[in-house]
């Protein structure tokens, strides 16, 4: 019952870690997993806890976040639907960022001793998850090669590539409608950049004809190509 509940049912069984499993070894596993939900910018990991659970994201988006010297928050990084959250074998260790809910956010949780007895068992799911965790460290030089050479149409622009490779919004029609899952203020700090030149580079995106903005956070991808090019613009 706990499989048919939670995993047969599960929005992310094909892109989760748990994916690495088929169902019947995956079902020692359900028994022990929690759906948890948090809302809007509620903490699921604080700067500093030991006690660090491990969670599959099911549906919303969640930031990793830390507070600066001077008391702002500085977004470093994203997690998406399908993503896994956790640190099995650093119980020891003190987490060095906040993982904040950026939207309403539903978790298949674990503790961090059951994820551990699981990656343990299981090796294809292990492998999986150094897979993820090296492709995850070339996002971040990627991101850091980025800021120190790409013009900031380019960090905008591939900002909103990421967001439509993530979302899953690419499949289908060449135009596609995406929602930004960040304020500009947000994506400023992300980007390295200040809020007036976010601004500065969509408006430029969309007089190009690249991408409308029909209000709020919502985006439209006109020409893919284009968007695609904009993000290789190097300074």
């Amino acid at each position: 019952m706990v499989f048919e509940q939670n995993c047969r049912n599960c929005a992310v069984r094909g892109q989760a870690l748990c994916a690495a499993l088929p169902d019947a070894d995956l079902l020692p596993l359900a028994r022990e997993g929690v759906q948890r939900r948090l809302a809007r910018g509620e903490v699921l990991v604080r700067a500093g806890d030991t006690a660090r659970p491990c969670a599959n994201i099911q549906r919303g988006l969640m930031k990793i976040c830390q507070t600066n010297p001077a008391g702002q928050e500085v977004i470093v990084g994203l997690l998406w639907p399908g993503d896994f959250v956790g640190a099995p074998w650093a119980a020891a260790a003190e987490a060095g960022h906040d993982v904040v809910a950026l939207t309403p956010v539903t978790l298949c949780q674990f503790p961090a001793r059951v994820m551990e007895r699981a990656l343990d068992a299981h090796k294809a799911m292990e492998r999986e998850l150094l897979a993820r965790t090296l492709a995850e460290l070339e996002r971040v030089r990627a991101r850091l090669g980025s800021l120190a050479r790409a013009t900031a149409l380019a960090r905008v622009a591939g900002f909103l590539v990421e967001t439509i490779e993530r979302s899953g919004a690419g499949d289908g029609d060449s135009v596609t409608m995406i929602e930004l899952p960040l304020t500009r203020g947000e994506m400023a700090d992300l980007l390295g950049l200040t809020i007036e030149t976010v601004s500065r580079q969509m408006t430029r995106l969309k007089q190009a004809g690249v991408i409308g903005l029909p209000g709020g956070r919502r985006v439209v991808i006109q020409d893919p190509d284009a968007l695609a090019e904009a993000a290789d613009d190097l300074a």
